[in-house]
């Protein structure tokens, strides 16, 4: 269910959070953190939203944590932000299902369904076709991938980059280097990888980024906001 809400007032944006998830990822970092969540009541969100958009405070909602889509109060919450007229983007999703938003960032785990099903427990046969329902409906897309040395490699970047550009070569892609999690076989990459893989998906596609997370990684200014419930 939704358990936080937060603020940044740079970006007049707030970020609701989600704590569960319709996969299995073995390469989930969440794993990492033990967590206890609470239960924030949507109609508690509403207000708060709803009072924050007259005070012009707000112009944006973002969907993060776990899977949004899986959320069933997600929907709901949509709809009463559009009512309001504020721009609404899911800060990640696994494309498992297409919902009524402004912005979408899609996480692609592998192009290859038998690399998808390993990494996730599923196949990725509805995820790439939602990922094509998602830009035929208008919504804009962007789209990131983990680079896991070994396994996500080169060849596999390259794969996703092309279908990516397949349907519009000036889709943002976005490269993260994987973290390792314990329970998982991989290893960390090197950034001279990520970035090959980068240099791989520019053959492809017109806006590639790639990153390496460490300790900086939190203090990135998109980050920097503070809780309101």
């Amino acid at each position: 269910m939704f358990h936080k809400v937060t603020y940044n007032p740079k970006f007049e944006r707030i970020c609701i959070y989600n704590s569960i998830c319709n996969h299995k990822c073995k390469i989930c970092s969440y794993k990492l953190m033990e967590r206890k969540y609470k239960s924030i009541d949507v109609e508690k969100i509403k207000r708060i939203i709803e009072e924050m958009k007259k005070k012009s405070l707000i112009k944006r909602v973002h969907f993060l944590g776990g899977e949004p889509t899986a959320n069933p109060f997600l929907e709901d919450l949509l709809k009463f932000c559009k009512e309001l007229s504020l721009y609404t983007c899911l800060g990640h999703t696994n494309g498992s299902k297409v919902v009524d938003v402004d912005e979408v960032n899609i996480s692609i785990k592998a192009y290859t369904e038998e690399k998808h099903i390993e990494c996730t427990g599923i196949s990725n046969k509805t995820i790439l076709e939602n990922f094509i329902r998602a830009y035929e409906a208008g919504i804009k897309i962007k789209a990131n991938s983990v680079f896991i040395p070994d396994f996500i490699d080169h060849e596999e970047i390259g794969r996703i980059a092309k279908f990516i550009a397949s349907i519009d070569n000036t889709i943002p892609y976005h490269i993260i280097g994987y973290i390792p999690v314990p329970s998982a076989p991989w290893r960390k990459p090197r950034f001279e990888e990520v970035e090959k893989a980068a240099k791989i998906a520019k053959n492809y596609l017109k806006h590639v980024t790639f990153s390496c997370p460490d300790e900086n990684f939190a203090k990135d200014e998109r980050y920097a906001s503070f809780v309101i419930i």
